[in-house]
């Protein structure tokens, strides 16, 4: 008999509560989320909400059990990400009449689904063997842990969290209007230390990154060389060499003008370094799969193996039939998306096309999320739409049966970077895998479902985006039927006048209606403009291949996992990948002082307070926006 069996740990009551938060986490954040522009992982929050209600309302659950009701939580609340980046650029496009919303959701589960059991025969790769750290994994075990781990990790784990909700909440504004917060978020030291305006030298006042760095340790400093190569390197080499675009031609290297400097920078991040970074990032993945393949092999072997009442891993039986099931809803909806003009020879071609890279992009997340906790989830969105435009055309046709297969791939991704985490955090509080990967499989479809009716219904109630307010007046005009009017008076000149003539009953295109919420969804307006980009031919295939390449030199000559590093390093903003080096060199700096058992035994739980008091701070801040936006 299994050692284990005693332990509540896969209960109705895990699952059932579990989903239920889940679902709760999930149309707040995915509110919050098109407000905001990001979302929040859940995953920390749904570990304290878990002992919160099991064993301190309901008076039951063992740390195994909180561990599946997290596991749940957060997979249920975690897509949301994967589709508020998607599915709204839908309705900014005016494509609302032609979206299929059945093959939409379907798409969405699909993935999900899919997102969860391709990931699956990498869990002894990268947890067991290469030993990533997987920051909220861990520090989400930290918390599970800290009850039975002795009163001074609890004590050291409850500082982290209070001293970084502290910092955490005086950088944001609480006020109402534009109230500045008592802390800035970043703090700016080039105008300080002179420094010419092409070196960045702005550094986030992110506790969240230091602990994730803390927690990353020695592996992590590759981020902070690649963020110096990048950042102190490679953009001051560009302007001493004039390779930077005629508008910047003027803007010299040791110029102080910090104003500008700061443009440029992110001009540069966004059309040079993000598109390279993304091409290492999936060139280190490739050659991480090479160079993985002999302990591939052996762990898809594993799970081929018998059953004796202790399998760790659902059965490679299990993992094909889902697979399959999962390939077939996605060939339906490519096929359904297009409302007939999708042939069932063109769908099968995508569903191929889109599988693929599916389960590359899983991996490329679950790598930079087990290293760093942070994953290029926009670029891989961006590029599975621009794979869908490929093979459909770039007309407007093609976007929605395009950004309805990208949800599908956008919402894997994100469930394979979750599902790893959770894994980690089982692995780490010894917990079984298969329990976890049961409870993912059975609720996956909850989340895409609850996303898209979440961004259904907030469209046909707020609308959203950064004409939100211009649309909610077009709607009034439409239903005193005067829209076509004002459409004809702007074309003639006279918009201002028609404007002026109507304000008492419908007030202006630029002014929110009194007690609606402001809902810019800034990341879905980013990917309207990259469609744009796609459709216009100017995808940037030369920097991808070119990051690939090197990103596949650099992890077979250097090391495993260098090119993904140092991919994401130069994908992500110099203020956080910078303090996420600190974080690494702080943990060496401690272990060499006070011994690798102290840095582990104490540091472990303050970087996961760290970690998880931002966390926190940032849910509860968002409810609060959200909130008094609706007042």
């Amino acid at each position: 008999m299994s050692a284990r069996r005693p332990y509540r740990e896969l209960t109705p009551a895990s699952l059932v509560t579990g989903a239920l938060v889940g679902l709760v986490l999930n149309m707040g954040i995915c509110y919050a989320g098109l407000q905001i522009g990001f979302t929040i992982v859940g995953s920390a929050v749904a570990a304290v909400l878990g002992f919160g209600l099991l064993r301190g309302l309901l008076r039951r659950g063992s740390i195994l059990e909180v561990n599946v009701f997290q596991t749940v939580a957060s997979a249920v609340n975690t897509v949301n990400a994967g589709i508020i980046f998607t599915v709204p650029v839908l309705f900014l496009l005016g494509l609302e009449e032609r979206i299929h919303y059945p093959a939409l959701v379907l798409a969405s589960v699909a993935g999900s689904l899919l997102g969860v059991v391709l990931i699956i025969p990498l869990r002894k790769q990268i947890i067991e063997f290469e030993r990533l750290r997987f920051p909220e994994g861990t520090a989400v075990a930290a918390i599970l842990k800290a009850p039975g781990a002795g009163i001074e990790k609890a004590r050291l784990l409850v500082g982290g969290i209070v001293i970084s909700a502290v910092v955490s909440a005086l950088t944001k504004s609480w006020g109402g209007g534009e109230a500045d917060p008592v802390l800035p978020e970043a703090l700016d030291l080039g105008p300080l230390l002179h420094l010419p305006a092409g070196f960045s030298a702005v550094f986030a006042l992110s506790l969240l990154s230091l602990g994730a760095g803390y927690l990353a340790g020695r592996p992590g400093l590759v981020v902070l060389y690649g963020t110096i190569l990048n950042y102190w390197v490679l953009v001051p080499a560009a302007l001493a060499l004039g390779w930077v675009p005629t508008a910047w031609a003027d803007f010299g290297l040791f110029s102080h003008d910090y104003a500008r400097g700061a443009e440029f920078l992110d001009a540069f991040s966004h059309f040079t370094s993000r598109h390279v970074g993304i091409g290492m990032i999936l060139g280190g993945a490739v050659a991480g799969i090479l160079v993985a393949l002999p302990a591939l092999k052996a762990a898809l072997a594993s799970l081929r193996g018998e059953g004796d009442g202790r399998r760790e891993e659902v059965s490679m039986g299990v993992l094909t039939g889902a697979t399959g099931v999962g390939l077939l809803l996605v060939f339906l909806a490519a096929r359904w998306s297009g409302g007939g003009a999708v042939s069932w020879g063109t769908a099968a071609v995508m569903t191929l096309a889109g599988g693929i890279w599916l389960w590359l992009a899983g991996l490329v997340v679950a790598q930079t999320t087990g290293r760093t906790d942070w994953s290029p989830l926009s670029g891989l969105a961006l590029i599975a739409i621009a794979i869908m435009m490929g093979i459909l055309g770039n007309g407007e046709e093609a976007v929605v049966p395009a950004v309805t297969m990208g949800a599908a791939i956008c919402v894997a991704t994100s469930m394979c970077a979750d599902m790893m985490a959770d894994l980690k955090t089982g692995y780490l509080v010894g917990s079984l895998p298969v329990k976890q990967q049961i409870a993912q499989i059975a609720t996956c479809w909850i989340g895409p479902a609850v996303s898209v009716l979440t961004v259904i219904l907030l469209w046909r109630a707020y609308a959203f985006g950064p004409d939100q307010a211009a649309v909610l007046y077009g709607r009034r005009l439409a239903a005193a039927g005067l829209e076509q009017e004002y459409r004809a008076a702007v074309a003639a000149g006279r918009g201002e006048a028609f404007v002026a003539a109507h304000q008492a009953d419908f007030g202006r295109p630029e002014v929110r209606p009194a007690g609606t919420p402001e809902l810019g969804a800034p990341q879905a307006g980013a990917l309207m403009s990259a469609i744009r980009i796609v459709q216009g031919g100017e995808v940037p295939l030369g920097k991808y291949l070119t990051g690939a390449v090197i990103g596949i030199l650099v992890s077979l000559l250097v090391s495993p996992g260098m090119g993904v590093m140092v991919g994401l390093s130069m994908y992500l903003p110099f203020e956080y990948m910078v303090v996420f080096g600190l974080g690494g060199i702080l943990n060496i700096l401690v272990g060499r002082w006070r011994g690798a058992r102290f840095a582990e035994d104490q540091g472990v739980p303050i970087a996961a307070g760290l970690i998880v008091g931002d966390a926190l701070v940032g849910v509860v801040h968002a409810l609060v926006k959200v909130s008094a936006s609706l007042l």
